[in-house]
């Protein structure tokens, strides 16, 4: 099976010093599984959209089974120059069409973005957060809401702030891949449900 993953700097793992993320991680032991990370830092869902076409086209088989995963959210809410990014409209017309196009070449998952401890960022990121998932139930396609047991739990965030500010190292992302991989949505999509 090969997996694409589309996404921002949580998806590339950005400040594991084990260089997985949590994509990484919840894939651990499954040597049958091709993971091709395609997490870019700083990408928004207008850039996740803008690149998805050529980089699926170039990695889509149907000699084997291919799964597409999309996770973005938290740079699309962050502000640059003052303003947000994009507005909650532009993030889901983005996400619209990358799981509307992407559903069109393989089966698609999507997985929420993580908390933010900033108060404005994380009411916007919990706005993202819940847009997304009704899109995701209007769509049919399976969506993984890790924002709420990642923000309760601390740890993602304690993290966070004792790096960049924005990513969690070890701990953080192996949370997130233990909630990912128990999801039923996950293990039905990797082949394990």
């Amino acid at each position: 099976m090969r997996i694409l993953a589309f996404g921002d700097s949580y998806v590339a793992g950005v400040g594991d010093p084990g260089h997985q993320g949590w994509i990484g991680r919840a894939l651990a032991g499954r040597p049958e599984v091709t993971l091709y990370n395609l997490g870019v830092r700083g990408d928004t869902s207008a850039d996740v959209l803008a690149r998805f076409p050529a980089e699926a086209a170039a990695r889509l088989t149907g000699a084997e089974v291919c799964g597409l995963v999309f996770a973005f959210g938290r740079n699309d809410a962050s502000q640059a120059e003052g303003r947000e990014r994009l507005t909650a409209a532009e993030s889901l017309k983005n996400a619209h069409s990358l799981l509307t196009q992407g559903a069109a070449r393989a089966p698609v998952l999507m997985v929420g973005p993580p908390p933010a401890d900033e108060p404005a960022l994380a009411a916007r990121v919990e706005g993202l957060n819940e847009a997304f998932k009704t899109l995701c139930v209007r769509l049919k396609v399976p969506y993984i809401d890790i924002l709420r047991p990642l923000a309760v739990s601390g740890t993602w965030l304690a993290e966070a702030q004792a790096g960049d500010g924005a990513h969690p190292g070890a701990a953080g992302y192996q949370q997130m891949a233990e909630l990912v991989a128990a999801h039923p949505a996950w293990r039905s999509f990797t082949g394990l449900g």
